[in-house]
C-alpha cells in the first residue's frame, strides 16, 4: 500500500501586495539582492541577468508579469531561484525578486483550501489562490513564467529536447575500462 503525502514544507514568499506559495524543494535558493545586468528590449518585468553559481539567469518581477508595477529594490529584498518545471529553458532556473524574507510553512489539508476569488488578472501567471490560515497567498504558473521567459529570450530554449531533462545541460561521463 502506498503511503499518501501529507504535509509539504513550502515557502511564503514576500511579494507587493501578497505573497505568493510555492514547494520548498521548487526553490534551490534564496539570496541577497544582485544588480542585474540589463537584456537589451526587454520589458519591465525581466529586471535583467543575474549571476548564479557560474550561470547567468534572468530575474523576473511577478507583479511586473502581473500587469502591475514593479517594485524598487528595499532593504529587505531577496531573490528565490526557482527551479523551472517545463524542461525548456536554459538554465532550467529562473530568478524571483521578493519583498521579503521567504519563510517555511507546513502546509497539509487540515490547514489549506482554494480561494474562489480570483483577484489576479487574466494574463497573470497564476494558477490560483489559496487560504491557508490567515493567508492568502497565490499559487504562481511557474510553466507560464518560463514561457514568458522564452518570447522574450528565446535563445534560451533548449534546442535539443532530448537533453532538456532539469539538469541543465547534456554532459557524457567517460566510463572507466571494464
Amino acid at each position: 500500500m502506498t503511503e499518501q503525502l501529507q504535509e509539504v514544507y513550502s515557502l511564503l514568499i514576500p511579494v507587493a501586495g501578497g505573497k505568493l506559495i510555492l514547494p520548498r524543494v521548487s526553490v534551490a535558493e534564496v539570496t541577497g539582492f544582485l544588480r542585474p545586468k540589463p537584456v537589451r528590449n526587454a520589458p519591465d518585468w525581466l529586471m535583467g541577468l543575474i549571476n548564479w553559481q557560474g550561470q547567468e539567469i534572468p530575474l523576473v518581477s511577478f507583479e511586473g508579469l502581473c500587469g502591475r508595477k514593479v517594485p524598487e529594490r528595499a532593504n529587505r529584498t531577496r531573490i528565490a531561484v526557482v527551479h523551472a518545471i517545463g524542461e525548456q529553458i536554459n538554465p532550467p532556473v529562473f530568478a524571483l525578486m521578493t519583498q521579503g524574507y521567504p519563510y517555511l510553512v507546513r502546509v497539509n489539508p487540515a490547514v489549506l483550501s482554494v480561494d474562489q476569488e480570483a483577484d489576479f488578472g487574466v494574463d497573470a501567471p497564476v494558477l490560483n489562490r489559496v487560504r491557508m490560515a490567515n493567508e492568502r497567498p497565490f499559487t504562481p504558473d511557474v510553466e507560464a513564467i518560463e514561457e514568458k521567459l522564452l518570447e522574450v529570450m528565446p535563445e534560451r530554449r533548449f534546442t535539443d529536447t532530448s537533453t532538456a531533462t532539469g539538469s541543465g545541460t547534456a554532459t557524457e561521463i567517460p566510463l572507466p575500462p571494464a
